[in-house]
Parts: C-alpha cells; sequence; structure tokens
C-alpha cells in the first residue's frame, strides 16, 4: 500500500488540479505530469505489522490496528489542521498583498506552524531511517556488552559467540522516536517559535517544492544540533508553502540583524528565490515539482555542472562507541 510521507494536500498546493503535478526527475533528468499517488510516497511505511499489532493489543489493551499511524493519526488528525493552517497563512498573505500592512505573527501563531514543520520533517523516511539506525545501533552495542560482561562473570567465551541481534518494529519506532513523541515535538516546536519566521511572497509562484522540502542550512560551524538540525546555533530552517510563499526560520541568536522581520511577509527577491530553489533541487532524492512547470533552473544547472546532477543528504549519524569498539 502506497503511503505519503508528503501529503497530498501540500502537494495539491503545487498543482492545478487535484490529481497531478508537474515534475522534474532527477533520475531520468525529465519533467513530466506525475500523479500525486505517485510521489512521495513509499509502500507501507507506516503500516505495523500483525504479529506487532497483537502484541500491542495484549500488553496495552489499547485499540490499535495495521494502519493506526497511515488513517487515525495522519488522514484523520494531523493532515486536515495542517491544510487548514495552511489556508489560514494563505488569507493572511492575501490581505498583505492587497495593502502591504506589515502583520506580524505572534508567538503562538509561529509555534503553531512550527508544531506542523516538525511534524513534516520527522515523518520524512530519511528522517526515520537515520533515527532508527542510530537507536539499533546503540540497542547493538548495549548486547554486545551485555554479552561480554556475562562471559568474564562466567568464565565462557560462548556467550560472546551468541547471535543475538537488536530487532524492532520500523514503523513503530520511528514514530515514536520522533513525530509521536509528543512531549518532544512540543519542546523543539516552542523553540523554533523563540526563532525568527520570515515569510516571503513571490508573485509569479516561482518556488519550487520537492520529496525533501524542509532544509535545514547552518551557518556556524561546529554548532551542536537537536531534533535533527530544527535547533541549532546559526541554523536556518526554509520551507515552500506554496508556489508563492516560502517561510524561512531563522536562528535567533545568529541571525539578530534580522530580528525586526519576525513574523512579518516581505516581496521574495530573485537571488533568494534562486538560492531557494536550488536547495530544494539539491535535497531532492527523486523529484521536484513547479507549478508553472518551469525547470530551466535545474536544466541550466545540470548542463553547467557536466550533466551531472547534486544530490544532498542531511547528515544525521550519530555516533555510537562502547568499551567494544564503534557502532
Amino acid at each position: 500500500m502506497k503511503q505519503h510521507y508528503i501529503p497530498r494536500c501540500y502537494l495539491r498546493r503545487f498543482s492545478d488540479n487535484d490529481k497531478s503535478i508537474y515534475a522534474y526527475d532527477k533520475i531520468s533528468s525529465k519533467s513530466y505530469r506525475a500523479s500525486l499517488m505517485s510521489v512521495c510516497c513509499h509502500e507501507d511505511m507506516y503500516t505495523l505489522s500483525d504479529e506487532y499489532v497483537n502484541k500491542t493489543k495484549v500488553e496495552t489493551g489499547g485499540e490499535i490496528n495495521n494502519l493506526s499511524i497511515e488513517k487515525d493519526l495522519f488522514a484523520k488528525d494531523i493532515e486536515p489542521l495542517y491544510s487548514q493552517l495552511l489556508s489560514q497563512i494563505d488569507d493572511i498573505k492575501d490581505e498583505w498583498i492587497s495593502d502591504k500592512g506589515q502583520y506580524r505573527l505572534n508567538y503562538c501563531e509561529k509555534k503553531e506552524i512550527a508544531l506542523h514543520i516538525a511534524t513534516q520533517y520527522l515523518r520524512h523516511p530519511q528522517i526515520g531511517d537515520a533515527e532508527v539506525d542510530n537507536y539499533m545501533r546503540f540497542e547493538q552495542a548495549g548486547i554486545d556488552m551485555l554479552k561480554h560482561i556475562l562471559a568474564f562473570q562466567e568464565g565462557n567465551d560462548d556467550f560472546e559467540n551468541l547471535e543475538v541481534k537488536a530487532v524492532c518494529e520500523k514503523p513503530a519506532l520511528h514514530a515514536i522516536l520522533t513525530y509521536m513523541n509528543y512531549e518532544e515535538v512540543e519542546k523543539c516546536a516552542s523553540m523554533m517559535a523563540n526563532n525568527i519566521f520570515v515569510f516571503r511572497v513571490s508573485n509569479g509562484n516561482d518556488f519550487y517544492t520537492s520529496d525533501f522540502p524542509i532544509a535545514v542550512e547552518s551557518h556556524a560551524k561546529y554548532s551542536q544540533s537537536l531534533y535533527c538540525g530544527l535547533i541549532q546555533y546559526g541554523g536556518e530552517v526554509t520551507m515552500p508553502l506554496s508556489p508563492s510563499l516560502f517561510v524561512s526560520i531563522y536562528d535567533s541568536q545568529y541571525f539578530k540583524d534580522k530580528k525586526e522581520l519576525d513574523g512579518c511577509f516581505v516581496e521574495a527577491e530573485a537571488k533568494e528565490m534562486r538560492r531557494q530553489n536550488l536547495i530544494r533541487y539539491f535535497y531532492a532524492s527523486r523529484h521536484v515539482f513547479s507549478s508553472n512547470n518551469d525547470f530551466s533552473l535545474i536544466e541550466s544547472f545540470y548542463r553547467c555542472n557536466g550533466n551531472k546532477h547534486e544530490f544532498m543528504k542531511p547528515h544525521l549519524k550519530a555516533e555510537v562507541v562502547s568499551g567494544l569498539g564503534r557502532y
């Protein structure tokens, strides 16, 4: 079953209908109309196994099924609120366009946006793969250390050779570690809301989005990051909200010169649009989307780069070290 990690309610904002979207494919180096059902999705990435569901029912007595994450959490709860929030931001943008008034979003409004951005970012499969891998390497280190201690205590080296591997229910572990860890997501959103939000408006629907729409750029070397980079000194979190609206979230300690723009809507400069569109392209694992089917920026870069595409990924692998070595 195909399950979307980028909601269709978001992708439709970059489409001129409810069924398809203009896409540039970095694998084939071609652009085409793609079905919304065929992009930004993986097979059963949220589906829980029968074994996990039955075990959880016995242990907790709770209501759970194979599609609890996909249907009950995202389809019924998060995505309708997400769609409503995006529409509300559109209304504010339209009011700004009509009279260029300097309405500033307040802390609570910024926090609501941050909650959805954090959830969208943390549910992405690249983030899930990294977080699950970090956790499982940590678990394996603990298992191997326990085998080593038992071998020493019992004077039996056979304990060292026991085939005991850390296993998990990946969809559940991804959820528990990230977007369903509600207390931590709330803390992340609160910290993000204390940063500087700048909304850039394009009159020409120029902004791309992609299968990795939220990017984190670090402007300070060796800064420690939290929440997979969403919080860090010198951090800039960016996301296109529609073809005509873009949000940049700047670390308030590093970007003090942007404080006067906090919560404001401003006209997007051509240079900044190009920069952000290239970031969408660099981080896309396969698809970049344009509402007006204009991929000339990507095509120009591709030619100048020797007919090669750039593929960037966030560096999220944690170092796991025990007395037995690195994992």
